[in-house]
């Protein structure tokens, strides 16, 4: 009787980690996203600090990206960068390569629902993969333009020959 409990509580043991294990790995996978259907990787909530029924202001979706493919030996290309229609905040998006510490592109605001097709890199990329960091900058869609939750998006830059 005394083996039949350390079994039963060993097997509970073992089943408890296997599932803290899994919830952990749920929470810390990376999203995939492709520039060519963006999904939304995160939404960011910020309290205001004033007191009012609802002191939640509406999340902010940041596009994520899983790679960016470009053509190497232009600085002009074909790239979507979406600030979504739900956003009440205006984006500003560079693309900095870490193992440099450069920034290689940075837009003008976008307004919610504006899309770009066509950017202009700072400089042209030879062909090969590159770790990017995606640095969304937000702020408020106002006259006063008060700085929001941002984020950095990382993902691979591919130049293609």
């Amino acid at each position: 009787m005394e083996q039949k409990k350390k079994r039963i509580i060993s097997i509970i043991i073992v089943v408890t980690a296997v599932a803290g294990l899994f919830c952990i790995y749920l929470y810390a996978r990376p999203k995939t996203v492709t520039n060519y259907s963006p999904e939304f990787e995160a939404e960011q909530e910020k309290q205001d600090g004033e007191d009012s029924e609802s002191s939640v202001e509406p999340g902010i979706k940041i596009p994520g990206y899983k790679s960016i493919n470009i053509d190497a030996g232009t600085k002009d290309v074909a790239v979507e960068l979406v600030n979504p229609e739900e956003n009440q905040v205006y984006f500003k998006i560079s693309f900095y390569l870490p193992e440099t510490d450069e920034t290689i592109y940075a837009s003008d605001l976008i307004k919610p629902g504006q899309h770009l097709y066509e950017i202009t890199l700072d400089r042209e990329m030879e062909p090969g993969e590159y770790p990017l960091t995606v640095k969304y900058e937000t702020s408020s869609a106002d006259e006063n333009m008060t700085p929001r939750n941002g984020a950095d998006v990382n993902c691979t830059l591919v130049v293609n020959a």
